[in-house]
């Protein structure tokens, strides 16, 4: 499995939280996303799978699984490819 950005920018209301980001995470490489508490990560995390739009946030660029844009895979579809797990479990 292959995910890759394109210019990805996400925005809670007007407030931009993540500005033209560009990445490329590649099959059986194992990648650290690390930066200071509240710089975005979990924000970029949720966006992958597009539980960002749960929380009221707004994606714009392209965000690609495999090659097909996530926003032409069903999210179940989606979510069960791109799971997460969260640091206090929800039940």
């Amino acid at each position: 499995m292959i995910i890759r950005t394109e210019d990805l920018s996400v925005y809670y209301g007007y407030k931009n939280i993540l500005k033209d980001v560009n990445v490329t995470f590649e099959k059986n490489k194992i990648t650290a996303i690390i930066g200071p508490s509240g710089c975005g990560k979990t924000t970029f995390l949720k966006s992958l799978n597009r539980t960002i739009e749960e929380y009221g946030g707004k994606t714009e660029g392209n965000i690609y699984l495999n090659n097909e844009d996530i926003m032409n895979i069903p999210v179940q579809k989606l979510r069960n490819r791109i799971g997460m797990v969260f640091q206090t479990p929800v039940v």
